[in-house]
């Protein structure tokens, strides 16, 4: 069994168009990212690890060309890097879809992925409405009226 993690618009699971958008993938390792970092960061369309990702690689690269640094320094950099994105490159795809304006949904537990999307569309089509916020208090007094005031002090504003 894999966990899955569904992000979708906050609108969920009233409307059927946050449906259709909805992102659903496994978390845990990334092989790819692993093995193609860079490249799958852009096919990811995560660019702000991207850029940090070049960043990174410039200045290893112009430390490295300076003499600054080790050319196996350098190749153990690039695996320590690669390793990283392997590791969290979920959850650099998860800040991704919250910035997207699409936070996290669900998280769903299945074999695979199409049993985790019907699993997660299965519970969105019997979950409750969310309840609405509660009304905002009234204030008593008449409107522009200072406050009742509470604590030691007799009137509103501080002692006189």
């Amino acid at each position: 069994m894999a966990i899955f993690a569904a992000h979708c618009a906050p609108e969920f699971p009233r409307s059927n168009a946050s449906l259709e958008r909805a992102h659903i993938y496994r978390l845990g390792f990334v092989w790819p990212a692993l093995l193609f970092g860079p490249l799958w960061l852009l096919a990811r369309r995560l660019w702000l690890a991207l850029m940090l990702w070049i960043l990174a690689a410039a200045l290893v690269g112009v430390a490295t060309a300076h003499g600054l640094l080790a050319p196996d320094a350098t190749l153990w950099l690039y695996g320590l890097s690669a390793l990283y994105l392997g590791v969290e490159g979920r959850a650099f795809e998860a800040a991704a879809q919250t910035r997207r304006g699409r936070p996290l949904a669900d998280i769903v537990c299945a074999a695979d992925r199409l049993t985790a999307e019907r699993a997660f569309f299965a519970r969105a089509a019997t979950a409750p409405e969310p309840p609405r916020p509660p009304a905002p208090p009234s204030r008593s007094g008449p409107p522009g009226a200072p406050p009742p005031v509470i604590g030691l002090f007799p009137e509103a504003g501080g002692s006189r």
